[in-house]
């Protein structure tokens, strides 16, 4: 669903970020509680859970499909995109043609359409780019500060692949709370708040987008249903364990064109809205960055073309090709 929200973070915001994990890190041993104190399972909700909040799960997980459709545990995606970047207020980037595909729980693949990609697979991460000077075109990501950004682009768009499933297939998604919640007025940008105030919200605590380690708390997503469809119109995410403000890392996402896909819903049309970030100055010369409030337009639109959620993909689509095949197409040189 919210399947744009890390990607267009990753795209639009350029600070260096600490080195992410290796590929296949072994995973934290302790379980994940939920707020009862219970293991989380995918699909159940914490016993104490609110009639009202239980109810609109359940109307969430029945709204996900057309009616009568059989539905295969999505797996996976592969998707063909129309997408603007706005990479800072005043310049914009448009991939017409771009790809976006995952195979849980940790391949992904993105090509800009326009000669780069990025890829995690069963070789490790990788860079392809046909623009590139030499040297650069065919580049393992695996070591070295320059390819630091890379690295994280392709973690975070992975924490989106995961919400992105989880909340097409919210059978799928462990829950360590789910709780009604006000109109977060304070936390939308303000040419949100009129809409927001149409809808119902909740407040999802996952541990399965932002996953590790050092983080089991995962991703806190403020949830704007619609009282008419039971689907999410309009989402906030954050750390879960962000302070409840606008931070460097708060999202807010439109959801909107809601057309059924291989038996499953999904918006077709999704707005990102991004926070200003500005560097701030601290003691002793150090500087952070915060955020200063919202972006007056969205730092993406994206369009979701075509595609499919059958789990048609294999490990082996996620590796990259013989360096001697990556020649420039003619529109590249």
């Amino acid at each position: 669903m919210i399947a744009a929200v890390a990607l267009a973070v990753c795209l639009i915001q350029d600070a260096p970020p600490p080195l992410p994990p290796l590929p296949d890190a072994p995973k934290a041993a302790a379980p994940v509680l939920d707020a009862d104190g219970e293991p989380v399972v995918p699909g159940k909700l914490p016993k104490s859970t609110t009639p009202e909040a239980r109810a609109a799960w359940e109307r969430l997980v029945a709204a996900g499909s057309p009616a009568g459709e059989s539905r295969t545990p999505v797996a996976g995606f592969d998707l063909s995109l129309d997408l603007r970047l706005k990479i800072e207020e005043n310049r914009s980037n448009d991939f017409p043609e771009a790809r976006y595909a995952y195979l849980a729980p940790n391949y992904l693949l993105f090509d800009t359409g326009k000669g780069r990609t990025q890829l995690r697979g069963p070789k490790g991460d990788w860079l392809l780019d046909s623009k590139a000077g030499e040297g650069r075109a065919h580049v393992k990501l695996d070591v070295g500060r320059e390819n630091a950004q890379d690295r994280r682009q392709i973690e975070d768009g992975l924490d989106v692949a995961r919400l992105f499933v989880s909340v097409v297939d919210a059978r799928s998604v462990r829950v360590i709370r789910f709780e009604a919640r006000a109109v977060p007025e304070a936390l939308l940008p303000p040419s949100r708040v009129e809409d927001a105030k149409k809808l119902t919200w909740f407040e999802l605590q996952t541990p399965d987008v932002r996953p590790g380690a050092q983080n089991q708390a995962g991703a806190r997503i403020l949830l704007g249903m619609s009282p008419d469809t039971g689907l999410p119109a309009m989402a906030i995410a954050d750390d879960a364990r962000a302070p409840q403000r606008v931070n460097p890392t708060t999202t807010t996402v439109d959801l909107n064109e809601w057309k059924p896909l291989d038996g499953w819903m999904l918006p077709r049309k999704i707005l990102v809205f991004l926070p200003r970030i500005v560097e701030q100055a601290g003691a002793g010369g150090a500087t952070s960055r915060v955020a200063d409030g919202w972006r007056k337009e969205p730092g993406m639109d994206l369009f979701v073309r075509s595609g499919s959620l059958k789990n048609t993909l294999k490990p082996e689509n996620f590796l990259p090709p013989d360096p001697a095949t990556l020649q420039p197409k003619p529109d590249d040189r």
